[in-house]
C-alpha cells in the first residue's frame, strides 16, 4: 500500500513539473497579445519582427477593413465595456483626438517611460496623444503626412512661374505670392493648383498653430485666426482661381488631373501615390516644393494599447518597438508611412530619387516639412466644426450664398451641434 501511495505521489509531482515546464516554453494563455490594424496602416514585415524580438509572446496582428468601419469598430468596443473580446493594442488614425476625452480606456504611456518619447517625435506629432491636461500620453506616434506642393514642372515652366523647386518655394510663401502664382497659371495656362474653396479652407487650417478649440476644448472657431482662413478661401473663388467645387481624389479630380486642368496640388505625402498611379502618363514631369505660406499635416497614425490589456507593459515595449526608428525607416522602405521618429526624419536611409518626380528626392522636401509643422491642439469634436464649415463654403460657391450669412449660419450651426 504504501509503495502504491508512494508512485502516485511522484505521478502527482511529475505532472506538476510537468505542467510547470510546458507554461515556461509556451507563449499561450496569459502571453497573447492581440493587436487591431487596418490594411497598410502597419507594415506585416515589421509585425513578423516583434515575434522575434518577443519569442515569449503569442503576438497575433488582426487585420480589419479600414475607414469608418475600423473607427466604428473600435468605438462600440469602448462603449461596451466588453473587456472579453478586447484587444491589447489598436491602431489609431488621425481621428485620434476624439479619443482623448475617454483617456481612462487606454494605458498612459507615461506611466511605461512616455517622458523618454518627447525628445524622440516632433512635438507638434506626439502631443496629439496628449490630453489638454498634458497628464495623460494614450498612443505612440506611427506615421505622419506632412504636406507639400506637387506642381507640373512642365507648365510652370511654360507659364514663366518657376524653374526649379527652390524658386517656386520662394515666390509661394506668402499669401500674396501664392494668390499671384495661381492668377497667373490661369492665365498663362488655364490650369489650375486648388480645385475648391472647401478643400482650400481645410488645407489652411493644417498650417495654423491654434484650430478650434482650446485645450480646455473650449469653442475658438469663431476667432479671427479661423475667420481669416476663410476669408481666403472665398477670395480663391471670388477671383476664379479654383477649378470649381471638386473635391480632392474624387473621380472628377482624377480626371482634371489627367486632363492637365489639375497641374498643382498643395496635399500631404501619401497623395504622392495616389497622383502617380492616377497621372502615370505624366512621368518625369512633376515636381515636389513646400506647401504654400507654411508646412502642414493631414493625416499618420499612432498605436494605443487599451487599459483592458492584462499586460500593458509588455504591450507598450511592442508599441515601441514597432515605432522605433529603424523599424519606421522599415516601413517607409516597405509600405510608403512617412516616418514621426526624429531619427528617422534625418537618415539618410530613407533618402531616393523618383522617377516620377524627374530624379527629384522628394523626401528632402516632406521631411523637412514634418520637423516644421506648428503644434496646435485638436478637439475631440473638430470633425463637427469642419462639417459645418465645409458645407457652408460649398453654398458660397454653388448657390452665390452671402459670405458673410454663410460664416454666421456655420458658426449657429456649430452651436447648436456643439450643445447636444
Amino acid at each position: 500500500m504504501k509503495k502504491v501511495a508512494a508512485m502516485l505521489l511522484c505521478l502527482f509531482l511529475f505532472s506538476i513539473l510537468a505542467a510547470c515546464s510546458d507554461d515556461s516554453g509556451s507563449a499561450e494563455g496569459d502571453d497573447k497579445i492581440t493587436l487591431w490594424y487596418w490594411n497598410r496602416g502597419l507594415d506585416e514585415k515589421v509585425l513578423e519582427k516583434v515575434k522575434e524580438e518577443f519569442p515569449d509572446v503569442e503576438f497575433v496582428a488582426q487585420k480589419l477593413p479600414p475607414g469608418g468601419d475600423y473607427k466604428t469598430k473600435l468605438t462600440t468596443l469602448l462603449a461596451s465595456n466588453n473587456n472579453e473580446d478586447a484587444p491589447d493594442m489598436v491602431l489609431m488614425n488621425i481621428w485620434i483626438s476624439e479619443f482623448l476625452p475617454y483617456a481612462d480606456k487606454f494605458v498612459n504611456i507615461y506611466d511605461h517611460g512616455g517622458a523618454e518619447l518627447e525628445d524622440k517625435f516632433p512635438d507638434w506629432k506626439l502631443s496629439q496623444a496628449i490630453t489638454g491636461d498634458g497628464e495623460k500620453m494614450i498612443a505612440i506616434p506611427v506615421d505622419t503626412s506632412p504636406t507639400g506642393f506637387f506642381y507640373r514642372k512642365d507648365v510652370f515652366s511654360k507659364a514663366g512661374i518657376a524653374e526649379s523647386p527652390e524658386e517656386l518655394q520662394e515666390k509661394i510663401s506668402t499669401w500674396d505670392g501664392y494668390v499671384n502664382v495661381l492668377t497667373t497659371l490661369k492665365n498663362e495656362a488655364n490650369a489650375y493648383a486648388v480645385s475648391s474653396i472647401k478643400d482650400a479652407f481645410g488645407n489652411q487650417v493644417n498650417k495654423l498653430d491654434k484650430r478650434y478649440f482650446d485645450k480646455d476644448n473650449n469653442f475658438i472657431g469663431d476667432q479671427e485666426h479661423i475667420k481669416e482662413v476663410w476669408d481666403k478661401a472665398i477670395e480663391l473663388g471670388e477671383k476664379g482661381l479654383v477649378l470649381g467645387n471638386v473635391d480632392e481624389f474624387s473621380e472628377e479630380w482624377n480626371a482634371a488631373l489627367i486632363n492637365n486642368e489639375i497641374v498643382g496640388y498643395d496635399g500631404p505625402v501619401w497623395a504622392k501615390d495616389l497622383i502617380i498611379d492616377t497621372a502615370s502618363s505624366t512621368s518625369g514631369k512633376w515636381r515636389v516644393t513646400r506647401s504654400p505660406i507654411a508646412d502642414g499635416n493631414d493625416g499618420g497614425s499612432f498605436l494605443a494599447v487599451l487599459s483592458s490589456t492584462d499586460q500593458p507593459e509588455k504591450s507598450v515595449e511592442i508599441a515601441k518597438f514597432i515605432n522605433s526608428p529603424e523599424n519606421q525607416i522599415t516601413s517607409y522602405k516597405n509600405m510608403s508611412l512617412f516616418p514621426s521618429a526624429i531619427e528617422a526624419l534625418e537618415s539618410d536611409e530613407i533618402n531616393h530619387k523618383e522617377e516620377f518626380f524627374g530624379g527629384q528626392n522628394t523626401t528632402e522636401v516632406f521631411a523637412e516639412s514634418a520637423k516644421n509643422v506648428k503644434k496646435a491642439y485638436k478637439g475631440p469634436q473638430e470633425s463637427i466644426v469642419l462639417t459645418a464649415f465645409r458645407n457652408e463654403l460649398e453654398l458660397v460657391y454653388t448657390q452665390d450664398k452671402d459670405p458673410e450669412k454663410a460664416w454666421e449660419d456655420a458658426l449657429s450651426k456649430i452651436e447648436r451641434d456643439l450643445s447636444m
